[in-house]
């Protein structure tokens, strides 16, 4: 079948694997979807310790020289690490009518008689709607979209096994995705940003030129103690909170380019270009203003951004070293987690991001403030 490609053969924790993706780029192939299989054999109960080194050298021996094949999947999930086996810039092998355009991800396990849902089948399952839901940002990849290998037209294979429900597990790729949605907001992903950190799509780029005046305006009205204008300033010039809140914009909801026909995201609970949560914004959503986007821009001055601001100075401007810096930071994390979550991170001697979607928030909204701030200034 062709030259072999070689492998990666490393593994890594959810947090090292996004990591490892994020430095990827994938210029000589886009996959269009992702194929989820078992591996059956071995099973759960045939790897007590899940893979090792040694077993992704055995792998590359049988699918290269037994097998005859070019590659083989691209990952290989236990319930203790995310191994990349074939390299995830390449096509792979892994379900015929289908290697020329996807991912292959193989889960430890025999799941047509291995529980998924309870002991080491559960924590296979966690690994693997994480390595998804980071690869499906990184790549701009509805969920929807994914493939059982049992969907191979070729196949009567009940890979990834009978107790691995389709629905249920796409579901928990979107969970993990837009999970804790605390201070009312949805928080959209990377991914469904169609970003990966600051590499904007053009059309991103003609929505934020088309709304810059407004959030602009809304910009000048906040007022910020001396020592953090002095920081920003600094790093992202003088009219620096008209960046972030479009980084803000920009993570919700790529200005409005996720929302559906009548502005909404999140399964119908998130409002507008900010994404404002009827969950805890019911007086708010339940009216017409979260249609316009100065008074969304309004609303969040007033309500999240300034309130949570002021909780955190009160209550961890100490955890934070006295560092006006950070304390801003932690405040861009309470968009997404709720300053007490912000809070509780802080105290337990964690990121301001520990506890925000992808344990990333802060830190993308700055850089896309900053990518923002350097094309359009």
């Amino acid at each position: 079948m062709g030259k072999w490609k070689g492998i990666i053969g490393q593994s890594f924790t959810p947090e090292q694997f996004r990591e490892y993706v994020a430095g990827l780029r994938w210029d000589d192939w886009l996959p269009e979807f992702i194929v989820l299989h078992h591996t059956a054999v071995p099973s759960l109960v045939q790897r007590p310790s899940g893979f090792s080194r040694d077993h992704m050298l055995g792998l590359e021996k049988y699918y290269r020289d037994e097998m005859g094949w070019s590659a083989g999947p691209h990952l290989f999930v236990d319930d203790y690490r995310i191994w990349v086996f074939t390299p995830l810039m390449v096509p792979g092998v892994h379900a015929k009518s289908f290697n020329a355009q996807s991912i292959g991800v193989e889960m430890l396990g025999n799941y047509d008689v291995e529980a998924f849902t309870s002991g080491r089948g559960d924590r296979v399952r966690e690994n693997a709607v994480a390595a998804i839901a980071m690869l499906s940002a990184a790549l701009d990849l509805d969920p929807d979209s994914m493939m059982f290998h049992r969907d191979e037209p070729n196949t009567a294979k009940t890979c990834p096994g009978r107790h691995v429900d389709k629905a249920t597990f796409i579901r928990a790729v979107k969970d993990y995705l837009t999970r804790e949605p605390a201070s009312g907001f949805t928080q959209l992903s990377a991914s469904q940003a169609g970003l990966t950190q600051n590499n904007f799509k053009s059309e991103e780029f003609g929505r934020a030129r088309e709304y810059l005046p407004v959030f602009q305006a809304a910009a000048d009205a906040y007022q910020w103690p001396a020592e953090l204008e002095a920081v920003m300033q600094q790093a992202l010039g003088p009219r620096w909170m008209t960046w972030v809140l479009m980084g803000i914009a920009s993570r919700e909801s790529r200005f409005g380019l996720l929302l559906d026909e009548d502005g909404r995201g999140d399964g119908g609970h998130g409002h507008g270009i900010m994404q404002v949560d009827d969950r805890s914004h019911a007086a708010f959503c339940d009216g017409e203003g979260w249609q316009d986007l100065r008074s969304s821009l309004e609303y969040v001055h007033h309500n999240v951004i300034v309130p949570s601001f002021n909780y955190l100075g009160e209550n961890c401007f100490e955890l934070v070293k006295e560092d006006y810096g950070a304390l801003f930071k932690a405040t861009v994390a309470a968009y997404n987690c709720g300053p007490g979550n912000v809070r509780k991170a802080l105290e337990a001697g964690t990121e301001v991001d520990s506890l925000t979607t992808g344990r990333d928030y802060a830190k993308d909204v700055l850089a896309r403030a900053k990518a923002l701030y350097g094309a359009l200034s």
